[in-house]
């Protein structure tokens, strides 16, 4: 989570759980409809991103990576050859699904953070 205090407010940004503990301890409460928002983005392969001013929970960005066109192709190929293919990306585990997925991965690891390691 990341943000700015600036002229008495306080608006934050991030994964939904951050801004939603945030927003709590703000004295705020979470709209009831910010969970199935998020989930959908995050099922469609998107990342979606919080917006928070204070105790209040302003809306939610989606942001969603590019699967390279011809990728999943040259995955196949790659297959072939006895090369197993792996992500590793920061994103949530609902995410990294759709998009190992769509591009044609082997396999995925989520969450994962500079200090994470492989199985």
């Amino acid at each position: 989570m990341s943000g700015i205090d600036v002229g008495g407010r306080s608006i934050r940004k991030g994964a939904a759980d951050s801004v939603r503990q945030w927003v709590v301890t703000q004295g705020g409460s979470v709209p009831v409809d910010l969970a199935p928002v998020v989930e959908a983005i995050s099922n469609g392969g998107g990342t979606p991103l919080v917006v928070a001013d204070g105790p209040r929970v302003l809306g939610v960005i989606h942001l969603k990576d590019v699967v390279k066109p011809g990728i999943a192709e040259k995955f196949v190929e790659m297959r072939k050859m006895g090369i197993r293919t792996v992500m590793i990306t920061g994103d949530n585990p609902l995410t990294a699904a759709a998009i190992a997925a769509e591009a044609g991965v082997d396999d995925f690891l989520a969450e994962a953070t500079p200090r994470t390691r492989w199985p």
